[in-house]
């Protein structure tokens, strides 16, 4: 009989988890971890082959993410678009948000038993670009989302990425992951290069 590994720190959640667990993959067991350090045991004493967790911000340095997915099949609940690709680029078969209920937990489980990969649209929006930007000139522009466009603006009003994330309504981190993006794709090195670039360009308004 196969395993399901299981972790969340909260309680609660983690009850909710190993019911929706154990309803998407009837005819398995499941094991519930209150730690990282629980986790790594379970999977060794139960043979788990799928991990399900539900990190919490502190989480993600304490383990390596991508050793974890080359001993099970991984599935990351989290709802931080950047923490989804960071997830994907550990080796996670699926990233399911935090709402994920049972059916999804079946879909994501069902995918990974076939080589597939599971995201949610927030994760494919930075994957996939949106829409593209071009100067007025014809000139090809880089491609930024929509989400960068915003940050691209809060950028040039010379907003902090506190004060961006306060202002958009998202994660310190997931500004810096746009801040990186952007100064890639306009090929700069600073914020200030990259505002320029854009005026330029005729992203923005200076």
């Amino acid at each position: 009989m196969a395993a399901i590994a299981i972790y969340a720190a909260d309680a609660a959640r983690r009850q909710r988890l190993a019911v929706d667990a154990a309803e998407a993959a009837r005819g398995s067991s499941v094991v519930a971890a209150d730690s990282l350090a629980a986790l790594l045991r379970l999977i060794d004493e139960s043979g788990a082959e799928a991990v399900i967790a539900a990190p919490s911000p502190g989480d993600w340095d304490q383990v390596d993410w991508a050793a974890l997915s080359r001993r099970a099949s991984l599935l990351v609940m989290v709802d931080d678009p950047a923490r989804m690709i960071e997830a994907l680029q550990a080796g996670a078969a699926a990233v399911l948000t935090g709402s994920a209920d049972g059916a999804d937990i079946a879909a994501a489980l069902a995918a990974a038993a076939r080589g597939l990969k599971l995201l949610p649209e927030d994760a494919l929006g930075l994957l996939l670009p949106e829409r593209a930007t071009t100067s007025g000139d014809g000139e090809a522009g880089s491609v930024l989302t929509a989400r960068e466009l915003d940050v691209l603006a809060a950028l040039a009003d010379g907003a902090s990425n506190k004060a961006i994330a306060r202002r958009l309504g998202i994660s310190f981190h997931t500004v810096k992951f746009h801040v990186a993006s952007i100064l890639a794709k306009l090929d700069a090195e600073s914020r200030t290069e990259a505002v320029t670039q854009a005026a330029r360009l005729g992203l923005v308004m200076l």
